[in-house]
């Protein structure tokens, strides 16, 4: 048995080719190699195989029983091999084209822009938008059941196959009602802040957030009155409470205009967040995935957001 691993692909390729045209000088020239070279090759294949493979008959060399048979397996081979090999053809938005992109609601509402510019100007793309479940899936982003995942920069702290493409920097701010007692200072101290109770937005369950962090280098701890997994709807929860909810500042000065909302700077130092469009490494080259994301360049890289 004859292993592939043990033949030069080239020796294939020449058989492919010569039984085709069935010469070998038209063979060398398809190939660009000089005739002495084509029938050297022909010999180590010959060799290689343990067969004649073509037999010279009125100038023209015709395939041995075993040849037809070779040829009947590896052509087909050859032809899927020479698609495999050629160029990567550029992605083209005016055909039809579904992207699939894994969300948080916050993520979704920060997109908006986006959704907003590619409909406008590619009608033929679709976007659909799925829960995000996991704070990175990488499985589905490998396998190509999702296009991106949309989250905050830490998520993919750990992760070594994964690619981040930062796309929104902002900072947080806290809400709190517009009758709540802090509502009428200028600034709030910590002991303002943790005198109240607050809401925690946890998409994935978490027990402590970006606050929780930053007051545990003053040593003091909040106490959480409400927990939940949305972003979005967390405002409407501070209507006629006396709590506090800190979240990204695009989102709460929208949300402050339209609930009568008062928003303060927090007494602490939170670190800006990024958002970033996670997609797998392996998927970099991936004409779709590229020009998905220098249309989101563009789109943030020339508005201040949402």
């Amino acid at each position: 048995m004859h292993s592939m691993f043990n033949i030069d692909l080239n020796l294939l390729k020449l058989f492919t080719v010569l039984y085709q045209n069935g010469s070998v000088s038209e063979t060398a020239d398809t190939l660009s190699m000089s005739q002495s070279a084509c029938s050297h090759a022909l010999t180590r294949l010959r060799q290689k195989l343990n067969n004649d493979l073509f037999i010279r008959i009125d100038n023209k060399m015709v395939p041995t029983q075993f040849s037809e048979s070779l040829a009947a397996k590896i052509m087909p081979a050859m032809e899927i091999l020479q698609l495999g090999l050629q160029p990567i053809e550029q992605f083209d938005p005016n055909t039809d084209t579904t992207y699939i992109i894994a969300v948080t609601d916050y993520t979704a509402w920060c997109l908006k822009p986006l959704i907003e510019y590619i409909h406008q100007h590619y009608p033929r793309i679709s976007i659909r938008l799925i829960s995000l479940e996991q704070r990175i899936p990488e499985e589905q982003l490998k396998t190509g059941q999702i296009d991106f995942a949309c989250g905050f920069a830490h998520q993919a702290e750990h992760s070594q196959s994964i690619s981040g493409l930062t796309w929104l920097t902002d900072s947080y701010v806290s809400l709190l009602s517009s009758q709540h007692p802090l509502a009428a200072k200028k600034t709030i101290s910590i002991q303002d802040f943790i005198d109240y109770q607050h809401i925690l937005i946890a998409p994935w369950n978490e027990g402590r957030g970006v606050v929780d962090k930053a007051l545990v280098k003053h040593n003091v701890l909040r106490d959480i009155a409400l927990t939940t997994p949305y972003g979005l709807t967390a405002p409407f929860m501070l209507v006629d409470t006396l709590w506090i909810l800190t979240l990204p500042q695009k989102y709460a000065h929208y949300a402050a205009t339209k609930l009568a909302l008062k928003i303060h700077q927090p007494p602490i130092t939170i670190p800006n967040y990024q958002l970033k469009l996670y997609s797998h490494k392996t998927r970099q080259q991936d004409p779709k995935v590229i020009w998905f994301s220098d249309i989101l360049k563009k789109i943030f890289n020339n508005s201040s957001g949402v």
